[in-house]
């Protein structure tokens, strides 16, 4: 079984994704459903599931220069059987330019657990600071810190990395 990706949001599992996603992350922490109907036919954004019945959901925005993960999320009564780490090794495996996610620093248990499952696959943790842009326009920012692979990014990379991301992930899509 692979991941299949959504492309508009009449798809049939559309609105079993947004249950999933609206369960995994706190409002701060997504976009709305309005947004996420929106940014689903932007062609640089993947939208990928995986199984029948929505097992899980990955984010995945594909620039020319590197690749971000926004989202990953796994059915809650399927947590902790490895489907996360099956997930983000398939992702990886096509790895072919920079890959890099948001993470939670690691202030506490589990956010210091989600942390070295990313190491365990290879990711590493960038010190720059760095602060997830808001959702809304006027939201509010929050300090997290970004994991990347194959390797550690350089101040240049990382600030250009961070701006795109900022820019095309976040802020363009701020409804009006």
């Amino acid at each position: 079984m692979s991941f299949s990706r959504v492309q508009d949001s009449h798809h049939p599992q559309f609105l079993q994704i947004w249950k999933l996603l609206e369960t995994a992350f706190h409002p701060g922490e997504r976009r709305s459903l309005a947004s996420l109907k929106q940014v689903v036919q932007e062609e640089q954004m993947h939208l990928l599931v995986w199984g029948e019945s929505v097992q899980a959901v990955a984010v995945l925005w594909k620039f020319g220069e590197f690749d971000f993960l926004e989202y990953l999320a796994v059915d809650p009564s399927l947590r902790g059987q490895g489907l996360g780490t099956t997930l983000m090794q398939a992702l990886l495996a096509s790895l072919e330019k920079p890959f890099l996610l948001e993470v939670q620093p690691g202030t506490d248990a589990p956010n210091q657990a989600r942390i070295r499952f990313y190491q365990r696959l290879g990711l590493h943790l960038n010190t720059h600071t760095y602060f997830q842009p808001p959702y809304q326009r006027g939201g509010e920012t929050f300090p997290l810190q970004i994991m990347s692979a194959p390797q550690l990014l350089n101040g240049a990379d990382f600030l250009a990395y961070t701006l795109l991301i900022k820019n095309k992930v976040y802020e363009q899509w701020y409804e009006a």
